[in-house]
């Protein structure tokens, strides 16, 4: 009988992932290791020469043919981080993606009234929302998807992460939230990506994350058109907007959306790898 040591599954299960085409294939053999017996991976590298018994290795060979048919590593997890947070994760949202921790800093450090109104359009996860909730103590904050199952996930994560956070079910391109009053600041993470680029995705994406949140359509971009309309029926004077989008080949174009409608203080906002990826401004009538 073979005795797999840490040492020996790693490699093995890194070999194996890196053939079926998956990134970063020793880092994930080791996270999912980690997860099974409940260790970091610098811990790991302590217990190299560990045997793992038959149920831990029958558990960690499950999770290597799932990430082997590239389902992402989150999904497998049922967890991902984002800013300080801990958020559940699955198929009814997209993955929060460390580009967008980029927009909520710059939110955060721009948004300086202790009881500001803040509306997120297309939460998905719900990891805007809730990050800016959770930072800007006494911010009352709305949260808008088309997704009930989206919902579902981001009231989830709320709990999970103490947070109040308001939830409305809205299709933004056909209709508004229903609010009393506007906002101090509007941000969205919308789907921007264009049919032609599905081709240009991993697997990790087109085959798990919601089309729904991905892909506009169009030319990908239909939501920054429609956000330019209805910003100031949302928005109060002054008030501030942060919209993601998906770089360079965007740029000039979001930034003629908004430029021809009359919208102040635009800024292109770089992400941690230098691209374009976040369009800001303000609404000032």
């Amino acid at each position: 009988m073979t005795i797999w040591r840490v040492v020996d599954i790693i490699k093995s299960s890194a070999d194996f992932l890196a053939k079926k085409g998956v990134p970063d294939a020793r880092l994930d053999a080791e996270i999912l290791l980690g997860n099974i017996l409940h260790k970091n991976r610098l811990e790991l590298y302590l217990y190299f020469d560990r045997p793992l018994n038959p149920g831990e290795l029958d558990k960690y060979r499950e999770l290597i043919q799932r990430r082997c048919t590239r389902e992402p590593l989150q999904h497998i997890l049922g967890e991902t981080g984002f800013m300080n947070l801990t958020l559940k994760t699955g198929p009814a949202a997209l993955i929060p993606r460390p580009e967008t921790e980029v927009l909520v800093e710059k939110a955060i450090a721009s948004t300086q009234k202790s009881d500001s109104r803040i509306l997120d359009i297309g939460t998905g996860s719900g990891c805007i929302a809730i990050s800016l909730a959770q930072e800007l103590e006494g911010a009352k904050v709305l949260a808008i998807d088309v997704s009930p199952e989206a919902l579902e996930q981001a009231r989830e994560n709320a709990t999970l992460n103490k947070t109040q956070v308001s939830f409305q079910e809205v299709d933004i391109l056909l209709h508004l939230p229903n609010i009393e009053t506007r906002f101090d600041l509007v941000v969205s993470n919308p789907p921007y990506i264009a049919p032609a680029e599905k081709e240009q995705l991993q697997k990790e994406v087109v085959d798990f994350d919601p089309h729904l949140a991905l892909f506009d359509d169009k030319d990908g971009l239909t939501f920054y058109r429609r956000y330019a309309d209805v910003l100031p029926d949302l928005l109060k004077p002054g008030g501030q907007f942060y919209f993601e989008f998906g770089g360079s080949h965007q740029e000039k174009l979001i930034l003629n959306i908004f430029m021809e409608k009359g919208y102040h203080d635009l800024e292109i906002i770089q992400d941690y790898n230098g691209d374009p990826r976040v369009i800001a401004g303000r609404f000032q009538p």
